[in-house]
């Protein structure tokens, strides 16, 4: 879901039993965790860019750098270029602070 402005970036993936991977930790599923950050930058550069047509990717690379426990989720997309036909997304996701992320990824789209 939207966190605030849409135009923000800021999106809120709320905290759900069935998003556990490792229920014993309990960690978020590092899939469930790649497809919200995915999903955010998708709909981040419809709602800021001018396209005509939902962003098909190109390219998706994600750095896991801590768990995600059973908490709510957040992630803030920046486009950090945008040319003719790609765009390229970063996204910062964290749970407890800004400061310690628990993933990055780099996102290129095709857009028309």
């Amino acid at each position: 879901e939207f966190d605030g402005d849409v135009e923000s970036g800021l999106f809120k993936l709320t905290r759900n039993h069935s998003n556990l991977g490792n229920p014993i930790l309990p960690a978020i599923h590092g899939g469930v965790l790649g497809g919200f950050m995915e999903m955010s930058s998708s709909l981040h550069l419809l709602a800021t860019q001018p396209v005509e047509s939902f962003p098909k990717i190109i390219d998706f690379s994600i750095d896991y750098l801590r768990a995600g426990m059973d908490t709510d989720t957040f992630a803030l997309c920046e486009v950090t270029r945008q040319g003719g036909r790609v765009a390229n997304v970063e996204v910062h996701a964290w749970q407890e602070s800004q400061d310690k992320p628990i993933a990055l990824a780099r996102a290129h789209f095709l857009i028309e």
